[in-house]
């Protein structure tokens, strides 16, 4: 799953990255929450653009934007049969740029968030499906949904879910709708490999999405056992 994330990568350097023209602002974040708008990478006229869609998917489909769930995640294993993303599969991929996501843990009562990493801190790319959705009015909306798919070794201790992130040699064929999505979902996406994410323990403060500052990255020690629930000593 991933229901939090951080993109704070400097824009000129996504775009020399993904060989791609911003025609957005994007500026650094440290909080990213559904329903706000996030950095997504797409191919439109023959160009790789950088915009900004909002998280939370809204199917062509939709009688309005509030009638269908907030469809932030995709499983990989199903999208070539829910309708909400079959077309998108085929038509509307799109990656998101990131350099971490967030997780937490229950420890007793208490959830203990967690900062998912690149062990070497280098942004990564999600893989994604994007829609466009006109209300009655004739007003647009982009939006945009990231997969998951099983979590692996590393990070399975804290969600049975990942993001799927796609290693470089991957982003061409994935951002190209004359390449099937059906064959990519089923044999493209892929857990990351073991030991190239980190969890690092961080404080409270990513709970509230307000918060949206490099603070909310700052590690802690990981509780043992939450104070409130510790046990007497018998003596």
């Amino acid at each position: 799953m991933c229901g939090r994330y951080a993109q704070t990568t400097d824009v000129k350097a996504l775009e020399a990255l993904l060989g791609a023209v911003a025609v957005a602002d994007i500026a650094p974040r440290f909080n990213i929450a559904p329903t706000q708008p996030a950095a997504v990478v797409l191919t439109e006229d023959g160009e790789r653009r950088i915009a900004l869609h909002r998280w939370g998917l809204v199917p062509g489909y939709a009688s309005d934007e509030r009638s269908t769930p907030l469809l932030f995640n995709a499983r990989a294993e199903t999208l070539a049969q829910k309708p909400a993303f079959r077309s998108a599969l085929q038509r509307r991929r799109c990656l998101a740029p990131a350099d971490g996501w967030y997780e937490w843990r229950a420890v007793g009562r208490f959830k203990q968030p967690y900062l998912v990493r690149r062990r070497d801190r280098a942004p990564f790319m999600f893989a994604g499906l994007w829609e466009s959705w006109t209300s009655s009015e004739g007003a647009q909306l982009r939006s945009m949904t990231i997969v998951t798919v099983t979590a692996n070794q590393d990070l399975a201790a804290i969600h049975e879910r990942m993001p799927a992130v796609l290693p470089p040699e991957a982003w061409d064929a994935w951002l190209d709708t004359r390449v099937d999505g059906r064959s990519l979902a089923l044999r493209g996406l892929h857990p990351a490999p073991v030991g190239d994410f980190e969890m690092v323990a961080i404080g409270a403060r990513v709970n509230q999405t307000s918060n949206d500052d490099p603070q909310v990255q700052e590690p802690v020690q990981e509780p043992a056992e939450p104070l409130e629930l510790a046990q007497p000593r018998l003596i």
